[in-house]
């Protein structure tokens, strides 16, 4: 319960920052950014304490995007050709970052590997 109550906090803080001081970013990424940076200062014990609660979100992340899904089926003009080559788009940008990510990640892997 306290890895939510942590995540919940630097995200409402990034929302404040974003409300008086950088209305330009956004306070979701404002609040991630911090606590990214309070992960580099206190390392693994903060990681282990805020793990649970990160996995809780990932594991519910999917029924964020029920809403999402039904708005768009709403809109008529984003399933037309438009929508489609924007969709596509989407679609190839995604899976070459995911190829990117996969090919850094196992070059990191096999550098840090022993023997």
């Amino acid at each position: 319960m306290s890895g939510i109550i942590l995540i919940i906090g630097f995200y409402l803080l990034g929302e404040t920052i974003n409300t008086y001081l950088l209305p330009w970013a956004p306070g979701s990424i404002i609040g991630m950014i911090l606590l990214f940076g309070l992960f580099l200062v206190y390392g693994e014990k903060l990681v282990n304490w805020v793990k649970g609660g990160a996995q809780l979100f990932i594991k519910y992340l999917p029924l964020f995007f029920v809403p999402v899904t039904v708005g768009i089926i709403q809109y008529d003009n984003l399933l037309s050709v438009f929508g489609v080559l924007f969709f596509s788009l989407m679609l190839v940008s995604s899976f070459l970052i995911i190829l990117l990510v996969s090919y850094w990640m196992d070059r990191k892997v096999s550098d840090s590997s022993c023997g």
